[in-house]
């Protein structure tokens, strides 16, 4: 059987999920070795319609999953269950349960851990992280999504670094944003600026400001910036730089 014969019949064989699955099936001679080249040489998006449910179930298993992806699958599954198949509806009401049980699972495990720490090893900030994005994973709803989004902020709160900057303060800010408190996260983003000079910082108050839809004040923060001197990724400082044109 060459490669064509087996595309043309590939419908009536069964079906290798994986690479691996089909190796194996290869080797077993339930399948020609033309199927590992198939499923190795697939190049088609994980996340283009149609959906493709044997990929979309690969990478919700995936151990490693990051929180990029599971914001992906979310919006995916969302999609999915307004369908009119089903079964596909189906699949994808469960999917995000699971999706949704495992992030409440990754909560409560470093709720525990965090119970049973001593002040040295406060993880107070990973379980505001994990919080924030069950909040955006799970929060289909706005009365869901903003209660883990409150907890994580009176969490950051508490912290004895809340006001100096670094990542619990980014996070504090983000969770701000996601409540809707704009002029909140801006005055607060203003405050820290008052204190140090800061690229992802100025960067954030500009993303703030834009969001309120105040361009007068975006055209304040960056006037006489030099904004080359950040340590900016390259699209934030052309984005930055654009705004100062």
């Amino acid at each position: 059987m060459n490669g064509y014969e087996y595309v043309r019949t590939m419908r009536s064989l069964y079906n290798p999920r994986t690479p691996r699955a089909a190796l194996v099936a290869a080797e077993a001679g339930i399948l020609p070795v033309e199927a590992l080249i198939y499923k190795a040489t697939s190049v088609k998006p994980l996340f283009e319609e149609p959906y493709d449910l044997d990929d979309l179930e690969r990478v919700l298993a995936q151990g490693g999953l990051s929180f990029g992806d599971a914001m992906m699958l979310s919006e995916i599954f969302t999609a999915m269950t307004r369908e009119s198949d089903k079964e596909r509806a189906l699949f994808a009401a469960e999917s995000l349960t699971t999706l949704e049980n495992r992030w409440a699972r990754k909560v409560d495990s470093i709720r525990s851990a965090k119970d049973g720490a001593d002040a040295e090893t406060d993880n107070s900030f990973s379980l505001a992280r994990a919080l924030y994005e069950h909040a955006l994973i799970s929060g289909r709803t706005a009365p869901i999504r903003n209660y883990y989004l409150l907890e994580a902020y009176y969490l950051l709160c508490q912290r004895p670094d809340a006001g100096s900057g670094g990542p619990g303060f980014n996070l504090l800010i983000r969770c701000l944003i996601r409540l809707g408190l704009l002029e909140q996260a801006q005055s607060e983003i203003e405050i820290e600026l008052e204190k140090r000079s800061d690229g992802e910082l100025l960067a954030l108050a500009v993303e703030v400001a834009y969001m309120r839809k105040d361009v007068h004040h975006v055209r304040n923060l960056l006037e006489g910036r030099d904004i080359g001197e950040f340590a900016l990724k390259p699209e934030v400082r052309a984005l930055l730089e654009y705004w100062q044109t």
